[in-house]
């Protein structure tokens, strides 16, 4: 089974050109984060009550990158809230979105290519050889938004990423987006952390698209 962040990068992932699709850049980068959280939370690793993430397990997983945002969380205790944590974790500047293309690739579902324009700029594109697991992913999305019926726990949580960060758009049309706006909102809000996910990165998103921050 692919990971909460594999899953998103593969929505991400627009299957003609191999490029990233999201059109919200800072909204990608955090949902990504988010996604790392949704793993966590799905291991058993952590949970969140209405205002603190709270670490339940910080025992090794064997995953590197679970292991390292657990580490980074133990490390930091003074932060509590799920959207300071999103923001402290985006900080850090980790290619969590290189990380995951690379186990995609690993896994077969992507291959990565490399070529030159103009001579001068590499440009790299992961294309999908795997088409079923892109729209496995995307179907289950369109089943959680378009029926009435209540989704998995891990497809609500996909939902509460892929609207703040602009995917949705890449499987929806515009007219489908609207008529179910008022559904995409009730499962954003299901779960607590879905909805604290979900609302960080909106907000999060907007300041920066603002006043774009200096990583360190």
């Amino acid at each position: 089974m692919l990971s909460m962040l594999e899953e998103v990068v593969l929505l991400a992932v627009d299957e003609k050109t191999g490029e990233m699709a999201s059109t919200r850049e800072f909204g990608m980068a955090y949902a990504l984060v988010g996604g790392v959280f949704f793993d966590l939370a799905l291991a058993r690793k952590i949970d969140t009550d209405t205002e603190e993430i709270l670490i339940l397990d910080a025992n090794p997983t064997g995953n590197p990158i679970w292991d390292r945002v657990l580490a980074h969380m133990r490390a930091r205790p003074e932060i509590k809230t799920v959207r300071d944590w999103i923001e402290a974790l985006f900080r850090r500047n980790d290619d969590l979105e290189g990380e995951a293309l690379a186990l995609l690739a690993q896994r077969g579902i992507l291959r990565h290519e490399k070529s030159r324009r103009l001579w001068i700029f590499d440009v790299e594109r992961f294309r999908v050889i795997q088409n079923q697991t892109q729209t496995h992913v995307r179907e289950r999305l369109r089943q959680a938004i378009l029926t009435d019926a209540i989704p998995e726990t891990r497809d609500i949580m996909l939902v509460s990423i892929a609207e703040p960060c602009g995917l949705l758009r890449s499987m929806l049309t515009d007219e489908q987006l609207q008529a179910r706006r008022e559904r995409i909102a009730f499962l954003c809000n299901l779960e607590t952390i879905s909805r604290k996910v979900s609302a960080a990165i909106s907000e999060l998103d907007s300041t920066l698209r603002q006043t774009p921050p200096r990583l360190s």
